[in-house]
């Protein structure tokens, strides 16, 4: 079995250094541009491949993953890796044909540009399934940043030589998702559809039901810019979006993790994937509360950083993290239904739940209540995690730690309700940052200081238990 703990950590390190790409290039294309329409071309271009890349993919990835581990599936894991990186980039060159046609060549570049990437985005995430299958983090964290990263930075490097247009920067974008998508050809080694016989068949059977949870998924992550863009004063879309890093890094992280909780999910069976369950279960529901308790404190100053102090977007970001909580449960109930080829749940749960989050989140988009909206797209991840451990549960029935979950949310609900009743200035942002600095250097130290502390001699050897 993979190294799961070590693992981890390095899909972990990989996510912030990937999540830090847009956090670190934002304050700088903000004030380059300087141009809150430019940077809204910018931000929603870079939300269409985020959402883009993942309805393309239509599940596809953990299907290869879950492929691998099948007698003899490392052949047909490879051939469905070529159907998504084929089928991936035909999807974004058709999307940015029909785009032309539509608008008749007036359209914005930046959206064209934005649809050929998330083509080829897709062969990263293909080769990164099989990497997550193979249990190899570092090539996995390598492709990540190329493609992230790397490609945020080239961005802005292109603006500052080439002109401030949000254009120029999606061009510089792509050259560098462009030399991702190659590399992810070499590493990963993709087949031909056609070269495994039955693969084309489980993609499509797989990637038909999922495509329509993965559009809806992906809208309730970001589909709240496109939201205020539509019944919203104008400019409100993109004040949204320069806090929206808050719920994009909470999902990015978890995602992260999930790369180690997904093989040792899908590797077992019977009572073992009830034994690992909890475990994975209450490391998810303490790293949901971790992420909540760090992004909040920090939302504060992030806010006076990348927002140009605009104190009226620190509880939004503070809201924001909140999703953490329903997003766990999601993730591991429906990794279960990918093991068990019950993927069809999936294209009625989410559409479901996109459906409910959007009629609650009309009416404060409607009055530009951007508190509001934070707050909607929190409780509807909340709605999406628990509608799946109602589809999922008796899957792994005794292995949801539900009392470490519980009391995981009561926390982070109110540890946020706490921060939202304090002062918005840069002093108290600061000082709560040092707080929670403080509190997890303690934490750690702690923890390392009790798996180093040796057995008392003569102790009873403890009663073997199921944790």
């Amino acid at each position: 079995m993979h190294n799961t703990g070590r693992n981890s950590l390095l899909y972990l390190a990989g996510a912030l250094m990937q999540g830090l790409g847009i956090f670190i290039v934002q304050p700088f294309a903000l004030h380059v541009l300087n141009s809150d329409t430019q940077w809204q071309e910018l931000y929603l271009s870079v939300s269409v491949i985020q959402v883009g890349v993942v309805l393309a993919s239509a599940g596809l990835p953990l299907a290869i993953t879950k492929a691998w581990f099948e007698p003899g599936g490392q052949a047909k894991a490879r051939a469905i890796s070529g159907f998504l990186s084929i089928g991936g980039l035909l999807l974004g060159l058709a999307g940015a044909g029909i785009y032309g046609l539509v608008t008749s060549g007036t359209g914005t570049a930046s959206f064209a540009i934005a649809l050929v990437a998330m083509g080829l985005q897709a062969s990263v995430l293909a080769t990164q399934a099989i990497l997550r299958a193979q249990g190899r983090p570092v090539m996995f964290v390598a492709l990540s940043l190329c493609s992230s990263m790397a490609a945020y930075v080239g961005g802005l490097l292109a603006m500052l030589v080439f002109g401030a247009q949000a254009v120029v920067f999606m061009a510089g974008y792509g050259v560098f998702v462009l030399l991702s998508a190659l590399l992810s050809l070499v590493v990963g080694r993709p087949a031909m559809p056609f070269s495994h016989k039955g693969a084309l068949r489980e993609a499509i059977s797989v990637g038909a039901p999922v495509l329509p949870h993965t559009g809806a998924l992906m809208l309730l992550t970001q589909g709240a810019p496109f939201l205020l863009a539509a019944v919203a004063a104008n400019g409100v879309s993109g004040d949204y979006g320069k806090v929206q890093v808050f719920i994009l890094g909470t999902v990015t992280l978890l995602g992260a993790l999930n790369n180690a909780w997904v093989p040792a999910l899908m590797s077992v069976r019977g009572h073992d994937r009830v034994l690992r369950m909890r475990s994975t279960m209450r490391t998810a529901s303490l790293a949901g509360l971790a992420i909540v308790v760090v992004a909040g404190a920090g939302a504060n100053l992030v806010v006076h950083l990348m927002a140009g102090g605009k104190e009226s977007l620190i509880p939004v970001a503070q809201l924001m993290p909140l999703a953490a909580m329903g997003y766990v449960l999601y993730l591991n109930a429906s990794t279960l239904l990918f093991a068990d080829n019950a993927t069809w749940w999936l294209s009625v749960v989410t559409p479901a739940v996109l459906l409910v989050s959007a009629v609650v989140a009309f009416w404060p988009a409607s009055s530009a209540n951007l508190v509001g909206v934070a707050g909607s797209s929190a409780a509807s991840f909340l709605l999406l995690g628990l509608a799946y451990f109602a589809v999922a549960r008796k899957r792994a029935a005794g292995g949801w730690a539900p009392g470490t979950y519980a009391a995981c949310c009561a926390a982070a609900i109110a540890y946020t309700g706490i921060l939202m009743l304090l002062p918005t200035n840069l002093t108290t942002g600061l000082l709560t940052v040092a707080a929670v600095a403080v509190l997890v250097l303690a934490g750690a130290a702690l923890w390392r200081a009790r798996l180093k502390r040796p057995r008392t001699a003569g102790a009873k050897p403890e009663r073997a238990h199921v944790d």
